[in-house]
């Protein structure tokens, strides 16, 4: 019995969920394929005007964890799966926008299937060569929170602003993310004759705040293959700050021994880290729009900065297929 709970403290931090969103909340916004298309529209057309129009999407990846977060999704090299993400959105021309997002992969546990959702409502500044600004909101609806397989985030706030006038374009962004997930531990156990199954289930609430700093240049070219296709390449070297606290609340059938084990800080009750640099990440984004279809393969090399026990350097890819209406 008292093994079981002493293991408690190793499982915590070791665990494919403990390590990834205990150790890595900087957020990394990538370049959605959708957004970008609004850079190329106007490439295609030196007189383009803002438009509105809709977007369907499909793409494939290892991107889980979070919509922004490269760095976060980066920590998921445990997860061996490959993540299937059809979404559909409305951009105004007025800059404001909407997006609903699937995430479909499969589960060992529950076979092939959605794990969770995403809304996204949002605004970009639109025709401005000077500065560009974008504040998001992202709600995560998670089907199972106990799932390696779910985002730990559940509401993530995102603004960024860039410099568009020099060669090298600098940006900084910000981001407030919160969520809870949740980790259940079982183990047999004999006392005398009496076979007792003990089980805690421990609920982790986190908070955490991020910052960016990051520099980048757009290389594009137009007319490749034909008069309404265009090419965009964006590398972008990234440095990652973040904070975080998490609250961890136990539900048990051995409340005593928990309690006891707790105060005696063998059980965390609250995590914290305070802000520091965290990462160094390389941003590879490809976008090459013809028509009304774009194509977009995206890799995110993420360095963390600290002593951990996974691998320190990771890294998280997408490809995705647009068509606009």
């Amino acid at each position: 019995m008292q093994k079981f709970f002493l293991l408690l403290p190793i499982l915590f931090f070791i665990s494919v969920k403990g390590d990834a969103q205990i150790t890595d909340t900087s957020v990394e916004k990538g370049f959605d394929s959708t957004a970008v298309l609004k850079d190329l529209m106007a490439l295609l057309d030196a007189a383009a005007i803002p438009t509105s129009y809709f977007s369907v999407e499909a793409g494939v990846g290892n991107r889980l964890f979070s919509v922004h977060n490269n760095r976060l999704n980066a920590r998921q090299s445990s997860i061996s799966t490959l993540v299937y993400t059809p979404s559909v959105g409305y951009f105004h021309r007025s800059g404001l926008n909407l997006t609903a997002s699937a995430y479909l992969l499969n589960d060992k546990d529950n076979g092939f299937g959605s794990t969770q959702y995403t809304l996204t409502p949002a605004y970009d500044l639109l025709g401005n060569d000077k500065f560009g600004f974008s504040i998001s909101y992202t709600h995560y609806f998670v089907k199972d929170n106990f799932s390696a397989y779910a985002s730990p985030i559940q509401n993530d706030i995102y603004a960024s602003g860039s410099y568009k006038k020099t060669w090298i374009q600098p940006a900084i962004a910000f981001g407030y993310s919160e969520g809870i997930y949740k980790q259940l531990y079982l183990k047999d156990s004999t006392i005398g004759v009496t076979r007792r199954r003990l089980y805690d289930s421990a609920t982790f609430n986190l908070k955490s705040f991020s910052m960016l700093l990051s520099a980048s240049h757009h290389f594009e070219w137009t007319g490749m293959l034909k008069k309404n296709d265009g090419l965009l390449f964006t590398p972008s070297a990234v440095l990652n700050f973040g904070s975080y606290n998490i609250d961890v609340t136990h539900k048990t059938n051995a409340p005593l021994l928990l309690n006891r084990l707790i105060k005696k800080g063998k059980l965390p009750e609250f995590v914290t880290n305070n802000f520091q640099a965290e990462s160094m990440g390389l941003n590879l984004d490809l976008h090459y729009s013809i028509g009304d279809f774009s194509f977009s393969p995206q890799v995110y090399l993420d360095y963390y900065l600290h002593k951990i026990s996974s691998d320190r350097f990771t890294q998280s890819y997408n490809f995705a297929v647009a068509y606009i209406f």
